[in-house]
């Protein structure tokens, strides 16, 4: 499960990720992915749920527009009507008439004097004021500039009415960067006081009226928060003020609620895109609605510092990174996706639990790049090894048999040995003192590589494996160091390959020599010790024991063009390799005669 590291990859990767790392903070400081984030933070966190205030809108709509004329041909009366119908039963009037309506101006006739004193006679009634904000360059003090924002007017409701009614709050509504309503707005300073928001002094009256204890500040202090969204547009009950008005509507349905007066037609251009919303907009007194029910139930959701998120984005990066160095990749990578999928549902806990919203998709791209840098990283490293160990095993071994091995690993050549039965071949050339006094020092060392050429590529089509090579002579084995099947067969295969390919060498070399060189081979089976023999700082892979040196005093009988093969190897292979019986001879090293054929052909 613990990999075991190089020194010198743990330094490798350390970097990388260090640079991934700093990359992050980098990225989250500067908010380079912000909007995606709250995008992702839209989609978790904002959900429907239960509207359980009773918070309901008369609306300004379609209906009401059709009937009344547009919005600025209105008469005030219209407003002071909707009070009075509410206000009509004593005993099931709302406790809050929150009125969303620009009413900043004063208008002469009857209209206004009689909205005045519907509003005079209503200990109920909230009015919405404005600020406009622009923005000033600012020059500081070490000669750069700045842009900030400034109050460029504020409006009220004009005089008599904003002192007639029982509260005056400021109804902005601020957009984030990609145009999405997310915030709310507490108090906002305004000359030496502060002006509290509409939605803190709906909630305060509403309190008061209901017996209720005003749980939360965070409504009225200088901040803004985020808005936990209950409904999504047209959840909150809601009707025209056209059928209000006009037909028998009982107001009794609001009896000590919270009534909404306002825009709900799409031409009031009071609208607006929420992190709640996908496709349809919500009007401005929706908004309202959600912030002040979200005041009654004493919700608020703060974000996490700046400080804090870069902090948590370290945290869960550090641990995946720790999960990649020091674990095998089939347990880190499934790590790290736990790792992702955990630290979401870990926000989803921060949300719900404790209030507080941590960015989502930063520690996530963190986690699954730094998931791609450990799948990636380990396979480049097993790449270049594998190439290394390609290019260092073909020297000897089939590029088929490198490339298998290469898969493997390095333990394959692990110092030591194992006994294992195998077919091992040798092959010189028969006269080559004769050759190496005809020719000059580097025509023989010419010659000598074209023969070299000839036995390896021999050995290497019949998957067999070049252990060494002895002054003039090639040692082959077959069935090491991977196992190979029908390795007897393909032994005696090569030898006959050598002898056949000899006839070409021959033709490369100098018209007296031609007819005058051949190859002498000699091949045996059986069992032998097979591994790397010597030190950790210089080994050589090859095969040891009886069957060796048989193989190499079976050489020593071969003339030139004559594969001769132990009577051991002719058992496994008579049935497909034409041989004939050479006789018995005397090897050195054994005690009695041994029989000795000649490969011939295959059959």
């Amino acid at each position: 499960m613990i990999k075991k590291i190089k020194k010198k990859n743990i330094i490798y990767n350390s970097i990388i990720y260090l640079g991934l790392l700093v990359l992050m903070v980098l990225l989250e400081a500067f908010g380079a992915f912000s909007s995606l984030d709250n995008l992702l933070k839209d989609r978790t966190f904002q959900k429907p749920k239960l509207i359980d205030n009773p918070i309901y809108i008369i609306g300004v709509d379609e209906t009401s527009l059709k009937n009344y004329g547009t919005w600025e041909d209105w008469s005030r009366e219209k407003i002071s009507k909707t009070i009075d119908k509410l206000n009509s039963d004593e005993s099931n009037k709302p406790a809050v008439i929150a009125i969303d309506v620009d009413l900043f101006s004063k208008r002469s006739g009857s209209a206004d004097l009689e909205l005045l004193q519907s509003v005079e006679n209503s200990d109920n009634v909230i009015l919405v004021s404005s600020f406009k904000f622009n923005r000033k360059i600012d020059e500081y003090s070490d000669g750069t500039f700045g842009l900030s924002n400034y109050i460029e007017e504020y409006e009220t409701p004009y005089p008599e009415l904003g002192d007639a009614c029982r509260a005056v709050g400021h109804a902005n509504v601020q957009l984030d960067s990609d145009g999405k309503v997310r915030h709310a707005f507490g108090s906002i300073k305004y000359g030496d006081s502060y002006v509290n928001s509409f939605d803190y002094e709906i909630y305060k009256l509403y309190c008061m009226k209901n017996g209720l204890e005003v749980k939360s500040d965070f409504g009225k202090d200088e901040f803004r928060y985020l808005i936990d969204f209950s409904g999504n547009p047209k959840d909150y009950y809601a009707t025209s003020i056209y059928n209000f008005l006009e037909t028998d509507y009982s107001s009794n349905v609001f009896a000590n609620g919270i009534v909404f007066i306002g825009a709900y037609a799409s031409g009031m251009q009071d609208n607006y895109e929420t992190s709640i919303t996908k496709e349809s907009q919500m009007y401005g007194v929706e908004v309202h609605a959600n912030i002040v029910n979200q005041l009654i139930n004493g919700v608020y959701k703060k974000e996490s510092k700046l400080f804090a998120s870069i902090l948590i984005m370290l945290l869960v990066s550090i641990i995946a990174i720790c999960f990649s160095l020091f674990f095998e990749i089939k347990f880190s990578v499934p790590f790290e996706a736990v790792i992702g999928v955990g630290y979401y549902f870990f926000s989803i806990l921060c949300y719900r639990v404790f209030n507080t919203t941590v960015p989502i998709l930063y520690p996530i791209i963190s986690v699954i790049l730094i998931l791609f840098i450990n799948v990636f990283y380990k396979y480049f490293i097993e790449y270049k090894e594998k190439k290394k160990m390609i290019a260092t095993f073909g020297k000897y071994l089939s590029p088929e048999v490198a490339k298998k091995i290469a898969t493997m690993g390095e333990d394959v050549f692990a110092l030591g040995g194992i006994k294992k039965d195998i077919a091992v071949l040798f092959v010189d050339i028969r006269g080559f003192t004769t050759l190496s006094e005809s020719l000059a020092p580097e025509e023989v060392v010419e010659m000598l590589n074209k023969y070299f050429v000839v036995t390896t590529s021999s050995i290497f089509d019949n998957e067999g494996t070049v252990d060494k090579f002895i002054g003039d002579a090639t040692m082959g084995i077959f069935n090491a160091p991977l196992d190979l099947e029908d390795y007897e067969y393909k032994a005696v295969c090569a030898g006959l390959d050598m002898v056949t390919k000899a006839i070409e060498f021959s033709e490369t070399l100098p018209n007296e020599l031609r007819g005058k060189v051949g190859f002498g081979v000699g091949i045996n089976c059986g069992p032998a010790i097979v591994g790397n023999i010597g030190t950790n700082f210089r080994m050589e892979y090859t095969a040891i024991g009886d069957t060796v040196n048989t193989a190499s005093r079976l050489e020593g009988q071969a003339k030139a063009g004559n594969v001769i093969i132990s009577e051991e190897l002719y058992n496994r292979v008579k049935d497909r390799i034409e041989c004939s019986l050479e006789g018995s001879v005397k090897l050195k090293g054994k005690a009695n005669e041994v029989k000795i054929y000649r490969a011939i052909k295959r059959k």
